[in-house]
């Protein structure tokens, strides 16, 4: 259960879900967090990691580069996460889980960059950082339903990733319908040139 909401938070914040597993399960002792991700180093790097995250993601345009960067990243971190939560079970248990956060965590990235590329182009500059601080806070409260209530969780990483497929789907029939009135414009201005000839 707890496979498909880390798998979402893991697209979107993968350092801030693997220190969350890691300190709670150091803290509270849950036994369904697996001993690798209690590790002080562990919880050093990904700490150190998630701060960086925090302050790239605020950053207009940095942004985008910095999810590009994480594409590959986020999907092997819940994956890395689904499988050593169902290797407590048995090793196909485990790879099951493991595809299925990495497809949650691609998911989940696929919607978050697409909408902070749409965010980047537009007028005003506060937009970036005020969608990076919802991010964060939605990231905060699924993170937390993920240890402490991991069906809820999985029901609303399930909604989240429908609506983060619309959104993806409207954001670029917008662009497709923004760059075909763009090429309809050009074209009619040239055509109005072209037929304006010489006065005499």
């Amino acid at each position: 259960m707890m496979t498909l909401g880390s798998g979402w938070v893991s697209g979107v914040r993968p350092y801030f879900m693997l220190f969350l597993l890691g300190i709670t399960g150091r803290l509270f002792d849950l036994e369904q967090v697996p001993d690798v991700l209690q590790r002080t180093d562990l919880l050093v790097i990904t700490g150190i990691l998630l701060l960086v995250d925090l302050a790239a993601d605020k950053i207009a345009f940095l942004d985008s580069f910095w999810d590009q960067l994480h594409t590959v990243i986020r999907p092997i971190a819940g994956a890395a996460i689904g499988y050593l939560l169902g290797g407590e079970t048995d090793t196909t248990t485990a790879i099951v889980m493991a595809v299925i956060g990495a497809a949650t965590a691609f998911g989940a990235h696929a919607a978050k960059s697409t909408a902070r590329a749409a965010v980047n182009v537009s007028p005003e500059p506060v937009s970036n950082v005020l969608v990076s601080t919802a991010e964060d806070g939605a990231v905060v409260v699924m993170g937390l339903l993920t240890v402490l209530l991991p069906a809820l969780a999985a029901v609303l990483a399930l909604g989240l990733l429908g609506a983060g497929i619309y959104l993806m789907v409207r954001l670029r029939r917008t662009y497709r319908d923004l760059r075909g009135r763009l090429a309809a414009a050009r074209a009619r201005r040239a055509g109005q040139t072209d037929g304006a000839g010489p006065v005499v």
